[in-house]
């Protein structure tokens, strides 16, 4: 990969607030412009510039190194010292730090009972500590049987294997060796590899009282086949608590809810415990009921918009609450995207967030976001590096924005926020920034540098003027605007940008002086105020009692990097989230000075967020 580097100029006696330019400098820029991922069906050259590059050991980005949907990322640096990620179709790739990913084949061992088996959907792996092996929990179509004079098997058999290691191979459970199987009801021979007891499923469901007939059922069982037949649930996400370390299982019962159960252990659900934790087009399940008995109720505009689904579950537990997140619409949509439920236990009652609250975690802007489609079915991912946790969302999205052809997965940084909820009470929610297009600050894991810019103790405007209610704190506070329409109510009120008026300068003073390699300015996700050009960008250190600046004269949007080309309508469209950047040679930084510019005719130039590059 070609080293991309702005050298800039060494700077003397300039006072700290002259204009730069007054400095009689020169200065030497070679900026790190990149282009967008092509996949062979987007326009060749733009400009003439040539394909992606940059220096990967300060940037990462989202290029399809991972192929495949509904992304399981496992941790398993502890034990193996590599992350693994598990996709549909039983492939996995492995790790040592988030960005560089190597295919690592296969990892199912499927028996010949199940040979011909079709649609391999969405494996999910985790550890078990106290038995040191690995569960792996999966979909599949398995082939036609005798016993059933040919006709096809279920849609969604749900199993479980296990391996010894994270790459295999897993070998299926027969699930005949841990409870009695009726084989008057279930003669086939893939019925003894069925994790969830189709009986006791049916029996848990209708104890539960709820309805579910009409148009849009939220529970459906396979007909044609004896009795009973197979409910169909797919999308199975284990999960143990951090702190009670009690075991529960979520799924999809597809196509219209998400449910979950208490595990006695990874085989045994403890049915008594089994809940529909959500409902479809409705923020809670008491809401679906009221609607099914005909009362009014308030229904969710995202979902009535999209495909019917609730589907890809997952857990994750923060400050005494735990939130449910799932995805929504249909895979193969641009609109596909992922919510986030809360709740004051694993099996709730959950409540979906509004809109105020962040509702819609990830999402294309329901198709307004023309660079990225289908970014959903998602799994979480904590970091520490050096004391810090970092918490990211891996996911998939489609390859190629315009027409669907397959899918890759991606990764950005999740931020915690505190809102007021619906009730006027303190809620912590998500918030994505992303889904990321262009290129982004490494995660730094086993790298020397990474990003720093929680160094950051001051961000302010030094000459120039804010639009309304402006503050420059929001240039360094960690929140990426990405939504327009989706979720304006929440990103009006917690996610600003920094609006300039007229042009203006802004200092950023970091705790210390820091070793500086690279710097990143975020774009506006308004076209009407997005910058055309950060100039006299100043480091400024002290160096033998005096101080001492390193400037880069300008940075300028190259439409390569801020605008998405859609090959579908010939067009270039606004990236949300897209950037200018540079990297140069370690230079030791107290303070950042910058000046943004209003271009002619436009009321206001907005800079979303400022990231810092440097060693850690």
């Amino acid at each position: 990969m070609k080293k991309i580097q702005t050298a800039a100029v060494f700077l003397t006696g300039c006072l700290a607030l002259a204009p730069l330019a007054a400095c009689g400098t020169e200065t030497v820029n070679k900026i790190a412009y990149e282009l967008p991922y092509y996949d062979g069906n987007y326009k060749e050259e733009l400009d003439d510039l040539d394909k992606p590059k940059y220096n990967n050991e300060l940037w990462r980005r989202g290029e399809i190194a991972v192929e495949g949907a509904d992304p399981l990322v496992l941790d398993d640096t502890a034990n193996t010292g590599y992350y693994y990620a598990y996709v549909t179709g039983f492939n996995y790739y492995y790790s040592e730090n988030l960005e560089d990913w190597f295919h690592g084949g296969g990892f199912m061992q499927l028996p010949e009972d199940l040979n011909g088996s079709e649609a391999h959907w969405a494996p999910e792996v985790i550890y078990d500590e106290t038995e040191e092996q690995y569960y792996a929990f999966f979909t599949l179509t398995p082939p036609a049987d005798s016993a059933m004079e040919g006709a096809p098997g279920p849609t969604y058999l749900s199993m479980t294997a296990t391996s010894k290691t994270p790459t295999g191979p897993f070998i299926p459970v027969d699930m005949s060796t841990i409870r009695t199987l009726d084989q008057t009801k279930y003669p086939q021979k893939y019925a003894k590899y069925a994790l969830l007891d189709s009986g006791e499923y049916q029996k848990a469901f209708q104890k539960e009282g709820l309805p579910y007939s009409g148009n849009y059922t939220i529970f459906t069982v396979d007909g044609g086949i004896i009795d009973n037949g197979y409910v169909r649930a797919i999308d199975f996400h284990p999960y143990i608590d951090p702190d009670t370390k009690e075991k529960y299982l979520f799924w999809s019962q597809t196509p219209g809810s998400i449910a979950g159960v208490k595990m006695t252990n990874w085989v045994t659900p403890d049915w008594s415990t089994y809940k529909t934790l959500t409902a479809c087009r409705y923020y809670t399940v008491a809401d679906y009921k009221k609607a099914q008995n005909g009362e009014q109720v308030q229904t969710v505009s995202y979902e009535e918009m999209a495909a019917y689904c609730n589907e890809g579950p997952f857990m994750y537990k923060h400050n005494g609450k735990y939130y449910l997140t799932f995805s929504i619409g249909a895979y193969d949509e641009s609109s596909y995207g992922v919510m986030q439920a809360v709740a004051d236990s694993p099996l709730g009652d959950f409540r979906k967030l509004s809109d105020s609250e962040n509702g819609m975690l990830l999402n294309n802007d329901i198709g307004e976001n023309r660079a990225i489609a289908g970014p959903g079915h998602h799994s979480f991912i904590t970091l520490n590096e050096n004391g810090e946790n970092k918490l990211l969302i891996a996911y998939h999205a489609h390859n190629n924005p315009n027409k669907y052809t397959g899918r890759h997965v991606r990764f950005d940084e999740v931020k915690w926020i505190t809102v007021k909820d619906v009730n006027g009470n303190d809620l912590d929610v998500m918030h994505v920034n992303g889904p990321s297009y262009t290129v982004q600050p490494t995660f730094g894991i086993g790298k020397e540098y990474g990003d720093i810019t929680s160094a950051v103790v001051k961000s302010e405007l030094v000459r120039g003027s804010l639009a309304e209610k402006g503050t420059a704190y929001a240039l360094t506070d960690g929140l990426i605007s990405y939504y327009n329409r989706v979720s304006q109510p929440f990103d009006g009120t917690y996610v600003k940008e920094v609006g300039a008026t007229v042009t203006s300068t802004f200092e950023i003073t970091l705790d210390g002086a820091h070793d500086v390699r690279g710097i990143m300015f975020y774009n506006s996700k308004i076209k009407e105020n997005m910058f055309q050009k950060i100039k006299d960008i100043a480091f400024i250190t002290e160096e033998n009692g005096a101080e001492k600046i390193y400037l880069i004269k300008e940075l300028l949007v190259n439409k390569n990097t801020a605008y998405f080309y859609s090959e579908l309508n010939d067009e270039f469209y606004p990236i949300y989230g897209g950037s200018v950047y540079a990297d140069f040679d370690a230079i030791s930084v107290k303070k950042i000075r910058f000046t943004v510019e209003v271009p002619e005719g436009q009321k206001v130039a907005a800079v979303s967020e400022v990231a810092i590059v440097g060693k850690k």
